[in-house]
């Protein structure tokens, strides 16, 4: 009796495991049903269902954001790496896109044809990406360095440059000037979303001059994919300044903008 009925349990376990594929109960164990924190544990690991991108925005020449750069894999030696066809372009925030792995990501950078500078990511996980660049120059910055779906490709809002103009475009980023920056012009790469609050409570949130002039912008408007900004006195002269733009600063598409920090020296 006791030897039948070990060759009943050796049968049923036969079965069972060499039919695993095909077997409801041992394909739900293998083979869990997804869901939302299963993805989103994933997701963490870099292994989710839609891959990883890694992003950033390169701004260069006085902060302003490089729009159609061309990042091309590998580097100046490489003859793979002479051809721009197979590049991931900067789009109108000066924001690129590229597949995302780890390790040591060279590419190099294209400006109108021709090389601009060359660049390698160094990727340790998702959280954890740095990168060292070969003739950049001094002015260049790569800022918002980190990682995104698919579905968030275009949903940057992003500063493409500010500046003033005495007569002539002066940037307000890694510049030294004497001309007091009465009006200054915020260009973004879509529409700003009206200005709801007082011009006050606008310059203690949204941009933020450190120090702040002893009279700050009173008349902030926008226009198209600008916000001026008019009336400022008194910027303490002979010192280095910085302009924080906020993520209170709203696209009229409800974006929050990627923060940024400009800094100018202003010698009177």
């Amino acid at each position: 009796m006791k030897l039948h009925v070990l060759k009943i349990i050796f049968y049923f376990s036969f079965f069972l495991f060499s039919h695993c594929y095909y077997n409801p109960v041992m394909n739900s164990l293998l083979n869990p049903a997804e869901t939302e924190e299963n993805n989103a544990f994933l997701g963490l690991l870099g292994l989710s269902g839609q891959p990883l991108l890694i992003t950033g925005q390169i701004r260069y020449a006085n902060g302003v954001a490089e729009v159609g750069l061309v990042l091309v894999p590998g580097k100046e030696f490489a003859p793979q790496s002479k051809s721009t066809s197979s590049g991931f372009v900067t789009d109108a925030g000066g924001r690129f896109y590229i597949p995302y792995q780890t390790g040591d990501l060279p590419f190099i950078v294209y400006k109108n044809g021709s090389n601009l500078f060359e660049i390698t990511f160094k990727v340790a996980s998702p959280t954890d990406i740095t990168y060292s660049a070969y003739g950049g120059g001094p002015s260049l910055e790569i800022t918002g360095l980190g990682t995104v779906n698919p579905s968030g490709v275009g949903n940057f809002f992003e500063l493409v440059r500010a500046y003033f103009n005495p007569g002539s475009e002066i940037s307000l980023h890694q510049t030294n000037f004497g001309s007091t920056p009465i009006t200054i012009y915020l260009e973004f790469n879509e529409p700003p979303a009206s200005i709801e609050v007082d011009a006050t409570t606008w310059n203690q949130t949204h941009v933020i001059f450190s120090p702040a002039p002893s009279s700050n912008y009173y008349d902030i408007a926008v226009s198209g994919n600008q916000i001026i900004m008019e009336g400022a006195e008194g910027f303490t002269p002979n010192t280095q300044h910085t302009i924080d733009f906020t993520s209170n600063i709203k696209s009229a598409s409800g974006k929050s903008l990627t923060p940024a920090r400009y800094s100018f020296y202003f010698s009177l």
